[in-house]
């Protein structure tokens, strides 16, 4: 990697997750304090990212001069910005208000980000492992995104966007959010890259997350063996939204029954 490359990841989150209600497994304010803290040093300490923004929606005291100052001795930067809270909101449509609310908030917001061709988004609670492997295609391709075609939904936990796509398509997808109707971010995303032109592909290995999901407290990543096949497919292209492998797969799905959210 070039030393002047800039490497830009955008972090979302919410330490005191009590404060909106929703239904979620980890609900302990230190526990998830803890969690942030400790991806944050990671990130800062052992990833290729070079510019990281941490956003968060609970108004929580938080301890920006350490990561700062972390950040200056890896020769990097590290900006903080206290998101706006939306408490009725997130209790009226569901946590994927509040995360979209963030993106856009971040993006609105943040000096770093100012400057930013592109970012990775990715949940501030988890770790990238292989954060090394996924941006290699940094520069290959204008969008990355994790598609499952055949359930009509992609990830949002980690994605790569051109900033100039995200602000024209994606900016204010959190108006459309309403979980009680089955619009969560990931449908909401996936319907955008479906009914625009948008110049997107899937990341070339699939991430691995040290980490677990807030609203069932499973981890992110599953075992060696599923890690595997899910590299495999990865590679094989299975997670573009319009390559023929995801196109075989999705009516591999259809036989099966498997359930499609698209509408």
């Amino acid at each position: 990697m070039n030393k002047n490359d800039k490497i830009y990841l955008l972090l979302t989150g919410t330490i005191n997750a009590n404060r909106y209600g929703t239904n979620c497994a980890i609900r302990d304010t230190e526990v998830r304090l803890n969690e942030y803290e400790h991806a944050l040093q990671r990130y800062i300490c052992s990833s290729p990212f070079t510019d990281i923004v941490f956003i968060e929606n609970s108004e929580f005291s938080f301890n920006v001069e350490k990561y700062e100052s972390l950040a200056k001795q890896h020769n990097k930067r590290f900006e903080f910005i206290s998101g706006t809270p939306c408490v009725d909101e997130v209790k009226k449509y569901g946590r994927s208000y509040g995360d979209a609310f963030l993106i856009h908030e971040a993006l609105h917001k943040s000096k770093l980000l100012q400057k930013a061709e592109y970012f990775y988004k990715i949940t501030g609670r988890i770790f990238l492992i292989n954060s090394d492997r996924i941006v290699k295609t940094r520069l290959k391709n204008r969008n990355e995104f994790i598609c499952y075609t055949y359930s009509g939904w992609c990830f949002t936990n980690i994605f790569k966007a051109n900033t100039i796509d995200y602000l024209k398509y994606f900016d204010d997808v959190y108006l459309y959010c309403d979980e009680s109707k089955v619009d969560d971010i990931e449908i909401m995303f996936y319907k955008i890259l479906a009914e625009n032109d948008i110049e997107t592909a899937s990341f070339k290995t699939y991430p691995y997350f040290d980490g677990v999901m807030g609203g069932t407290g499973k981890r992110y990543s599953g075992g060696k063996i599923e890690r595997i096949i899910r590299n495999a497919m990865a590679r094989m292209n299975c997670f573009d939204m319009n390559s023929f492998s995801s196109r075989f797969v999705y009516l591999i799905m259809r036989i099966l029954g498997r359930k499609n959210y698209k509408k």
